[in-house]
């Protein structure tokens, strides 16, 4: 037709210019992250590895902690928030099992989720101050790191695990509830259905071993709770309220947030709290680096 004209490029020409694109857009969307890497990597931690993403940078670095089941997915319109309004570095990361990662071969243990997360850490070269951003099951892994790691400075708890719910009875009737769904949830997701398996099967030795682990009580704590959380059995729910506000009780570091209206994914129903309790802790750790400093 008159006045146009149309060209078609050789297959090696055209791969070049596409990689070319991808390259660029890749640079300038990872161009604000000094320490990190954009697309994340797998870290090994000892016969299986785990996949880690670290972004942007300053102090102190925020690591987000997923629920039971849930992959790092899950803090997608959460972390870059933090990460640009605070300008600190953030971490998320996939469990071993969950989303990119390795499963752990070996049989289930709660502080193997711990000592693997540290490891990782480590091996990426992430250092304190460190606060914890962590939901649900997710609680539980976070409160061990904190007991034991002088580098974690706060937590953030997002309708999370508080041990003193979990005694023998509790952890009996969670692992015989959980576990028949886990079960059906292999032949739809085997890898998902598989995790889930471990994690409920291994759930009353999980709650012994939590029982026995100690924050510190100076460490400030938000501790963030939904309306309308997992459990609604109405003996259930006045349990977990009681030992959240007994958790709370017993540090005048500790801080209790109602997520009034939100289900038990708060980060997706009311993601501004998550967002602003972070950001406040943020803020605590800053004020005390600069009292120590003075």
């Amino acid at each position: 037709m008159a006045g146009k004209w149309k060209y078609r490029l050789s297959p090696g020409v055209s791969l070049r210019i596409i990689t070319t694109l991808v390259l660029s857009i890749t640079m300038f969307w990872c161009s604000d992250a000094v320490a990190a890497d954009c697309v994340g990597r797998k870290v090994n931690v000892g016969g299986y590895a785990l996949w880690m993403q670290s972004r942007g940078n300053g102090t102190p670095t925020v690591v987000f902690e997923s629920g039971g089941g849930e992959d790092s997915s899950e803090w997608s319109n959460i972390e870059p928030v933090i990460r640009e309004r605070a300008e600190v570095r953030t971490v998320v990361y996939d469990r071993a099992g969950l989303g990119k990662s390795d499963p752990n071969p070996q049989p289930y243990r709660i502080e193997d989720e711990a000592a693997a997360l540290r490891r990782a850490l480590n091996q990426r070269d992430i250092h304190g101050p460190i606060i914890l951003v962590a939901h649900s099951y997710g609680g539980f892994i976070s409160e061990i790191l904190a007991s034991e790691d002088t580098q974690v400075k706060g937590l953030v708890l997002v309708d999370a695990n508080i041990p003193s719910f979990f005694n023998d009875k509790e952890a009996a009737i969670i692992s015989t509830r959980y576990t028949p769904l886990a079960e059906d949830l292999i032949k739809e997701k085997p890898d998902l259905g598989r995790n889930l398996l471990r994690q409920d099967q291994a759930y009353p030795a999980t709650a012994r071993h939590m029982r026995d682990v100690h924050i510190p009580l100076n460490l400030p704590i938000f501790d963030i709770t939904a309306e309308h959380t997992w459990v609604d059995a109405p003996d259930e729910l006045a349990a977990m309220r009681r030992a959240h506000s007994e958790f709370v009780a017993a540090s005048p570091t500790r801080v209790a947030i109602f997520a009034e209206g939100s289900g038990h994914y708060v980060s997706r129903d009311r993601p501004n709290i998550v967002i602003d309790a972070a950001l406040r802790l943020i803020s605590v750790i800053h004020e005390q680096k600069s009292a120590v400093e003075r």
